[in-house]
């Protein structure tokens, strides 16, 4: 039998994979003119310090001490990754999106798995308890909910990248997690 926070890893597990499927789709052609690195080792750190990325990666140190997780094909984590991971898109991935909204789309979508595990124990994230044992003590029918609406806001997110329209009850949905213009 699964424990809850077994179901809630697999579950985030699930929403990580989404995100990184359509951020990649979206943003691996600017990424791969870049020769900047925006990936940094000490971020990397972080998906070793938190239980709960540990659980999820199943690594125990750095690919390197300069470079942490990254390859020359990007993160070689396929979950377990920081939040921060996923919230930050250059000036230049932003400004190769065709319009605000979908500025305002990918920004949601690289926010999903920050929203997913806030205020999961005493005002901090998920991947920020830093004692295992506090894991099984964190709130979780709030991050079970939260959890729930990012991966239906992933799906909203998905069909948008698909037809480029998002309804109003969908607009609604994704402005629970953050910002969507009205244009």
């Amino acid at each position: 039998m699964k424990t809850r926070l077994n179901q809630l890893r697999e579950g985030y597990a699930e929403l990580e994979r989404g995100v990184q499927e359509l951020v990649q789709a979206t943003c691996s052609s600017t990424c791969a003119l870049c020769t900047s690195c925006c990936c940094r080792a000490d971020i990397c750190e972080e998906a070793l310090e938190s239980p709960f990325l540990r659980e999820l990666h199943q690594q125990d140190d750095l690919l390197s001490d300069r470079y942490g997780f990254l390859t020359e094909s990007g993160c070689s984590l396929p979950q377990g990754r920081p939040p921060i991971c996923y919230e930050f898109f250059c000036d230049g991935i932003l400004s190769d999106q065709p319009d605000e909204l979908y500025r305002d789309v990918l920004r949601i979508l690289g926010r999903l798995p920050a929203f997913a595990g806030e205020n999961a124990l005493n005002g901090q994230h998920l991947t920020e308890i830093m004692d295992a044992s506090q894991l099984e003590k964190i709130n979780f029918e709030d991050v079970e909910a939260q959890l729930q609406l990012s991966l239906h806001a992933l799906e909203i997110i998905q069909a948008f990248y698909t037809d480029g329209t998002l309804t109003e009850r969908s607009r609604q949905v994704l402005g629970q997690i953050g910002l969507v213009n009205d244009d």
